[in-house]
């Protein structure tokens, strides 16, 4: 029931808001007057309002109380499916070789490491989608078992070194021109820019723990992004 009451309160002062009965920089009733409202306690009410906050919905004032925010309709939230297991996957090479200049910044390396150089495409059902470029540090007695890495997402790489929780991903998204091995897996002409998704795999201390391109095919499709405020 308490998880239930705090959600109420939640939805109905989102409610408010939609409906423009609040409006940006409105002070929300009181902590006190909330709970007096709805019946129950000020950690309930308080729960609800921490739910807003997280939403970007709502902000707190120290010592003033909670006020509407102004949407932000110049942030906004990225999705990217990874289409890693949803597309028919091929492993075109796993190589273990010596990073260049540009693979020893990305991956923070000295020359002398090697790393395993790993390269997959993805089809649908009339083309080679995306080329999957990935590079990972080598380590000793690691695995390279290629049944895993056929149908892996992007985090999965790492998951039996480390925690699943110890690692996050950042994403940069860019444009590139392609020739060679790269315009030859998708079947573009040579010097075709195409979008590219360079992904960094990075655990807690600051350490890359796998870098990797995905270079995808111009009718592959979109990215989709939604201004902050459309979860209301």
């Amino acid at each position: 029931m308490a998880e239930a009451i705090y959600q109420r309160i939640a939805n109905e002062i989102r409610l408010q808001i939609v409906n423009g009965e609040l409006i940006p920089g409105d002070m929300l009733p009181s902590e006190n007057d909330l709970a007096a409202r709805y019946d129950t306690s000020r950690v309930t009410v308080r729960k609800s309002l921490n739910l807003l906050e997280n939403q970007r919905i709502i902000y707190s004032h120290h010592g003033k109380g909670y006020f509407v925010c102004k949407p932000e309709h110049k942030r906004y939230t990225l999705i990217y499916d990874d289409l890693s297991s949803k597309l028919d996957s091929r492993i075109q090479y796993i190589n273990l070789i010596r990073p260049d200049e540009a693979l020893c910044r990305e991956l923070r390396l000295e020359p002398q490491q090697w790393i395993v150089s790993i390269q997959r495409t993805l089809r649908g059902d009339s083309r080679t989608e995306i080329c999957d470029q990935i590079y990972l540090p080598y380590r000793k007695g690691m695995p390279l078992v290629e049944t895993e890495i056929k149908y892996a997402e992007f985090p999965d790489l790492v998951k039996n070194k480390v925690s699943e929780f110890s690692v996050y991903t950042r994403m940069e998204i860019g444009v590139e021109e392609v020739r060679g091995e790269i315009a030859h897996r998708l079947d573009v002409p040579e010097g075709c820019r195409l979008m590219v998704i360079c992904r960094y795999l990075v655990d807690r201390n600051d350490c890359t723990m796998a870098y990797g391109k995905q270079y995808l095919h111009p009718e592959c499709g979109r990215i989709v992004a939604y201004s902050t405020n459309s979860e209301l």
